[in-house]
């Protein structure tokens, strides 16, 4: 019977931990976010293979892509909420706001979908 109560308290902690372990990580994404990122897969929709997302410190978005010889910027903003973020861009007259799914991030790659399920992968830039 004790055998079976320490076993009980062990998986208790252990599935604790792992649990901390995991919110220790949402928490991690507002500095693994920041910095230049170039998009290296994306759905229909997204935004372009090459184009460069770029997040600051300070909630400010910056997205560049080519279109024939011409650069096109948007700027805008972000805010990241456990493993969320809302963006609101203007590029353009055209204003763009979703919210975006961190399905990945680490140091060098990110995976995210937005609310229609349309996947974007991205490297760091260097």
């Amino acid at each position: 019977m004790n055998a079976t109560r320490l076993l009980a308290v062990g998986a208790i902690f252990c599935l604790g931990v792992s649990f901390a372990a995991g919110d220790e990580k949402k928490s991690d994404y507002a500095k693994l976010i920041v910095g230049k990122w170039e998009v290296t897969k994306t759905d229909q929709g997204g935004p372009p293979e090459g184009a460069t997302i770029e997040f600051g410190k300070d909630g400010k978005l910056i997205v560049k892509h080519k279109a024939g010889d011409q650069e096109m910027t948007a700027e805008g903003t972000y805010k990241l909420t456990g493993d969320k973020f809302d963006i609101d861009l203007k590029a353009g007259d055209q204003q763009i706001k979703k919210t975006i799914t961190i399905k990945k991030l680490d140091k060098t790659s990110m995976s995210t979908s937005d609310e229609e399920g349309k996947a974007v992968e991205l490297k760091r830039a260097k």
